[in-house]
């Protein structure tokens, strides 16, 4: 079985689809990055209006840290279109599994918070290598 089929079965996103898995360095320890990818022909949402936007062009490619699996972190790996908004002119768009700058994924975020409910967020940000 791939990553990519075990995501998709549990956390899928309408607009987009998981491109190559790969294993690659990140501070000195292997790490899985997953390529994402808008969907052919799929238009951005505003990041502030929340509208259908065209895109207009593609920034760098950014890392979204994700729940780690078999012991390795697994980092999202996607260039953020900007969007051509009618109504708020050229804006970011808005992905489903991040909030504006945060560099984890929402997903991440509520599995962290999951673990600091049963242990002290010192030990869970060992446990889990993040900060």
């Amino acid at each position: 079985m791939q990553i990519k089929t075990i995501l998709n079965n549990c956390h899928k996103f309408k607009s987009f689809v998981y491109g190559r898995a790969y294993f690659a360095e990140h501070a000195g320890k292997q790490a899985i990055h997953v390529e994402i990818e808008a969907r052919k022909n799929s238009q951005g949402i505003c990041s502030r209006c929340q509208r259908l936007a065209p895109g207009y062009d593609r920034l760098k490619a950014r890392k979204f840290e994700f729940i780690p699996l078999w012991g390795f972190l697994v980092f999202f790996i996607y260039r953020m279109r900007r969007v051509e908004c009618p109504v708020c002119g050229v804006t970011v768009e808005e992905v489903p599994w991040a909030d504006g700058k945060h560099e984890q994924t929402k997903t991440h975020m509520q599995f962290l918070a999951h673990w600091a409910k049963k242990l002290s967020w010192k030990e869970v940000a060992e446990s889990f290598q993040t900060s």
